[in-house]
């Protein structure tokens, strides 16, 4: 009876962790791919012992031309920026699943009289005239853009943060900012460093974002899949994907697994496994998801709008 027991027990174990699998799995080594650092290469931790498998953290210059060229069966891009390749650049591609959703947040650096974002506070933005500026201004509008300040990358807002004050690029004066708009995970490493100030985080952008889009999510990073590529494969590696993404946030554990395959995980995929984990457990921090592009036309048409994209054809989509 004990032995009956046993084999039931393992049998149920092994189902619930198969359970996301595609019947007829993907072979992970068919096609070449290529993603940002962060949260969507964590889309592919199954993949880090892969040769076809690449990672770049600057997509403009490493990843863009890569797509506009054909180079790769599978891009990742910011939405927005793969969208602009195949409309204005006549990119063989087409837009097939999103798998990020957004990992921006508004922190407070506990210096606020009022402790509310009201016009007269000292705000701190990254990459003007880019993601995160126009997310931030499609959530708040251009109340506070007389106090609105920039840094190049969130690792300058990371600085200025830590620092406590930050060198204004214009005028050259040194400024203490009350709100600083950071990215997972360099939030959590700021929040960390900064337990005893009081530091937290204000706003989460996502909510903020689902509340002025009548609740459509922040579609942030896509998957790109080249048109020569055979459509069954397509499917199949598409499958594969959102099952490894349903596991990864069922069972974060996962993606410290995959990625601990390589000795230099943090290099390749810009992020330390162990955090990446931790943020995963910790309310999907990083944003990691699965959504197929043609099913929420809706809600990526919305973020393109920010982009100033409009008329998107029904072929761009997979």
């Amino acid at each position: 009876m004990k032995k009956l027991l046993s084999l039931i027990a393992i049998t149920v174990l092994l189902a619930g962790c198969n359970k996301n699998k595609p019947s007829d799995e993907y072979d992970r080594s068919t096609l070449s791919i290529i993603s940002p650092t962060g949260a969507p290469a964590l889309a592919f931790y199954n993949y880090s012992t892969y040769s076809n498998f690449e990672t770049n953290s600057d997509p403009s210059t490493g990843i863009l031309p890569l797509m506009v060229t054909g180079q790769k069966d599978v891009v990742v891009l910011p939405t927005n920026a793969g969208m602009q390749a195949i409309l204005n650049k006549g990119a063989n591609y087409q837009i097939a699943a999103t798998i990020t959703f957004g990992n921006f947040y508004l922190l407070s650096l506990n210096n606020d009289e009022n402790d509310a974002l009201d016009e007269s506070d000292t705000i701190l933005l990254f990459q003007k005239g880019n993601v995160p500026d126009k997310i931030f201004h499609y959530v708040y509008g251009n109340t506070y853009d007389s106090n609105i300040h920039y840094v190049s990358a969130v690792s300058d807002a990371a600085a200025a943060a830590n620092a406590g004050s930050f060198v204004d690029a214009d005028s050259g004066e040194r400024m203490v900012p009350n709100y600083v708009m950071l990215a997972q995970p360099v939030l959590q490493a700021v929040l960390g460093k900064n337990s005893e100030k009081g530091y937290r985080v204000y706003d989460n952008i996502q909510e903020k974002y689902k509340e002025k889009s009548n609740n459509l999510p922040l579609f942030q990073a896509s998957v790109f899949i080249k048109k020569t590529v055979d459509n069954k494969i397509a499917k199949s590696f598409l499958e594969t994907l959102k099952s490894d993404v349903q596991t990864a946030l069922e069972t974060p554990v996962a993606i410290t697994h995959g990625l601990r395959k390589i000795e230099n995980a943090s290099e390749v995929y810009g992020i330390d496994p162990t955090m990446a984990e931790l943020l995963t457990t910790n309310g999907n921090g990083m944003g990691l998801g699965f959504e197929y592009a043609k099913e929420n036309k809706a809600a990526i048409e919305t973020f393109l709008r920010i982009f100033n994209i409009e008329g998107v054809d029904e072929e761009v989509y997979f």
